[in-house]
């Protein structure tokens, strides 16, 4: 492990659909260089794998660290992986299954790569250095095009009996709801993803009420929350059922659980208080009269994936992971 003094540094990439982050953090979690170029998953995985080695070599350089190699590569991946063999179960949103990202990405580096769900290593990140730190019993939930959340239990990441740790995502809140890309109905996804505040706004725009929004076909989240900001009633509406939804599901998980905290991240988290204040309010009315946790915002932004992808490859973190594996 490349060391400055008492600091290891290593590399923390946040795979998306469709961009790739790649950063250099260092024992404190905190980020030296960072860069991010688009995914194109459609020219398959081996080409994704060639803009990943590329990306990193590109960040290494802009850290100083020229000449030398990152002797550990953190990966965040948007589906189902096995860590310990570094392989991609499952990612939809790349069209990726049962690939070997791990070993490719790792002989193209010459570094051993660590493998982690990209909503576990956005909790990883969070509880390290962001909103989560300190805290024993915290849920992350990503809100962005889908859903994810990754759950700290007693300090560590809860992973279950195979490894899929917690899908929020698919909670079903709405009975005979509208149809899931997991083959449900009635996702968490279907009502409060920022795909389903777009598909909320269209079928808005459609009937006709009144609103500053466009009916153009480029209509995207962000859109809305700009919209939203800016006192527009529909727009507002739109992420008060949204996060009305939401409030359940977390509700639901701080009764299960006795958490501590929940942070609310991804890309609809831009709404600020738009969002989080009738996310708490759901949640105070549904976890009366026991304790209910306090739902803050995520501090770390786009970064908690790949300081969280880091973390797990950073001897000294506290979700350190690779103890003992051949280097």
């Amino acid at each position: 492990m490349v060391g400055r003094g008492e600091q290891y540094l290593a590399v923390g990439i946040d795979l998306g659909g469709t961009n790739i982050k790649a950063a250099v953090v260092n024992g404190n979690g905190y980020i030296l260089a960072s860069n991010q170029v688009a995914t194109l998953s459609a020219g398959g995985p081996d080409a994704v794998v060639d803009r990943m080695t590329e990306l990193v070599t590109r960040v290494w350089q802009q850290a100083g660290l020229t000449g030398m190699r990152p002797d550990r590569i953190g990966v965040g991946v948007p589906g189902t992986v096995d860590a310990h063999t570094g392989t991609v179960i499952f990612a939809p949103n790349l069209g990726w299954s049962h690939f070997p990202l791990g070993e490719s990405l790792g002989r193209r580096l010459g570094s051993p790569v660590w493998l982690e769900n990209d909503a576990d290593a956005a909790a990883l990140g969070e509880h390290w250095v962001g909103a989560g730190r300190g805290m024993r019993y915290l849920l992350v939930i990503t809100v962005g095009t889908g859903i994810g959340s990754g759950l700290i239990l007693n300090g560590k990441l809860f992973q279950g009996s195979t490894g899929r740790g917690t899908e929020m995502g698919h909670f079903k809140v709405v009975e005979d709801g509208l149809p899931c890309g997991c083959g449900n109905k009635g996702c968490l996804e279907t009502v409060s993803s920022a795909s389903a505040l777009v598909r909320m706004a269209r079928e808005a725009l459609t009937r006709g009420d009144k609103t500053t929004l466009s009916k153009n076909s480029d209509l995207d989240a962000r859109d809305i929350l700009a919209a939203a900001r800016d006192g527009d009633g529909l727009a507002r509406g739109i992420l008060r059922k949204a996060a009305g939804y939401l409030g359940v599901a977390l509700a639901n998980m701080a009764l299960a659980l006795d958490l501590e905290r929940v942070i609310i991240g991804g890309g609809v988290a831009a709404a600020g208080s738009l969002i989080l204040e009738p996310v708490r309010e759901q949640v105070t009315r549904l976890t009366r009269p026991y304790s209910k946790p306090e739902v803050v915002l995520g501090v770390l932004g786009n970064a908690a994936g790949s300081i969280g992808a880091a973390a797990r490859v950073i001897p000294g973190s506290p979700h350190f992971a690779l103890e003992g594996r051949e280097t």
